[in-house]
């Protein structure tokens, strides 16, 4: 079961284009916010995006307008939408103001909710970043033990389980529970005989140099 949530500007196209991607399923609650009021251009989109999802058989997006002027108020309503929402939350920021933007992804930490973050070019054009669930579970609830490991693997890649133990004082078996973990956030991957090293994403949140190169 997941849940999608938008930003939404004057472009739709960007949420059906994830919504399709992600084979988005009958059933599955979809949230949009926007900056209050909403313009006529906005309310197009959303007619537009509304339309699309009637058209394939998706549940009714809602469409909720964020009040900017009470930053704090706005955190808090969207918080407690995203809060109903069941599943996993797949977030896509890549439309909308900026504001709206940043109170969606601020009220999402709040939360401590599993989730998945997109953020593209409202057209399609150009980068998209991704942020996979297990990356976000790991950057809200990753324990000063966890951190050591990546800290330790960032420093001296191609550790094996038993090197890294006797370099952390840690047993054996407490190692490589926190390692299953880790590799299961997509944080930490095995090569050869058993060498451990950082991925992309493990090395970004170590802030090991060379955390921009793709790994595993």
């Amino acid at each position: 079961m997941r849940s999608f949530v938008f930003t939404l500007g004057f472009h739709e196209d960007f949420a059906i284009r994830r919504l399709t991607s992600k084979a988005a399923q009958k059933g599955e609650p979809i949230l949009v916010f926007t900056a209050k009021p909403a313009v006529g251009a906005v309310q197009k989109a959303f007619n537009s995006l509304r339309e699309f999802c009637r058209r394939v058989g998706l549940e009714e997006p809602s469409l909720t307008e964020l009040d900017l002027s009470n930053g704090p108020r706005a955190l808090v309503e969207a918080r407690n939408l995203m809060g109903q929402l069941p599943g996993l939350l797949v977030v896509d920021v890549s439309g909308g103001l900026r504001a709206v933007v940043v109170v969606t992804i601020l009220a999402l930490l709040a939360l401590g909710r599993d989730y998945e973050l997109y953020a593209a070019s409202e057209t399609g054009a150009g980068f998209e970043l991704h942020l996979p669930a297990g990356v976000a579970k790991a950057l809200s609830r990753l324990s000063e033990e966890k951190r050591l490991i990546l800290a330790e693997l960032a420093r001296s890649p191609g550790l094996t389980v038993e090197g890294l133990a006797k370099r952390l004082k840690r047993a054996p078996k407490t190692v490589r529970n926190h390692l299953a973990e880790l590799k299961k956030a997509g944080l930490i991957a095995v090569r050869g005989k058993g060498e451990l090293e950082l991925t992309s994403w493990g090395r970004a949140i170590a802030g090991a140099p060379g955390s921009g190169r793709e790994s595993g």
